[in-house]
């Protein structure tokens, strides 16, 4: 049976139901850890030696230039701030669910697999309507922002818009 996710104005899939997690769905998550002010991105999704922690977002704040009113750096600190929360949290709690801390219920068994040493974790910030020349420097502060964790997952981040994510394959 095939998976479509519906976020930020999006379908992501349609994928198979052994490939993804919904974790931002999940049991795990929603019973437990949501309301005790714990984030969470879209889902996780394996495909092929690659591991990706999917967000999506329907819009994004412009770039912060040097004469930006301060309640918009503000407004564009937290949005920053929000994301990385999630990607942090998620890759938390989807390693505690592997080590059993967290039941595995709705998780696929090959996202459950005890050795996936061989996989590359890949964050994926989805931004519906983010024009391709914000695009770069968006990245580049959310490697900034998580780059503690892009060292210690050996990861890799890719911030792209819906046409992108349509070019490769991530929705419909």
């Amino acid at each position: 049976m095939a998976v479509v996710i519906s976020e930020s104005g999006m379908q992501f899939g349609a994928y198979a139901e052994e490939q993804v997690f919904h974790l931002e769905k999940s049991g795990q998550y929603t019973k437990k850890l949501m309301p005790n002010g714990i984030k969470s991105c879209e889902f996780i999704l394996r495909r092929g030696s690659k591991l990706f922690f999917v967000e999506a977002k329907s819009s994004c704040p412009k770039q912060i230039e040097a004469d930006t009113p301060k309640e918009k750096k503000v407004k564009y600190d937290e949005y920053i701030q929000d994301i990385v929360l999630k990607m942090r949290h998620s890759l938390t709690l989807y390693s505690n669910i592997l080590f059993q801390r967290y039941e595995t219920e709705g998780v696929p068994e090959v996202l459950r697999q005890t050795d996936m040493s061989a996989l590359e974790i890949v964050l994926v910030l989805v931004v519906k309507e983010a024009e391709k020349e914000w695009l770069i420097p968006f990245q580049d502060k959310f490697r900034c922002e998580l780059k503690n964790e892009i060292k210690i997952w050996k990861s890799s981040l890719i911030v792209m818009n819906e046409a992108m994510a349509r070019g490769k394959h991530f929705i419909i």
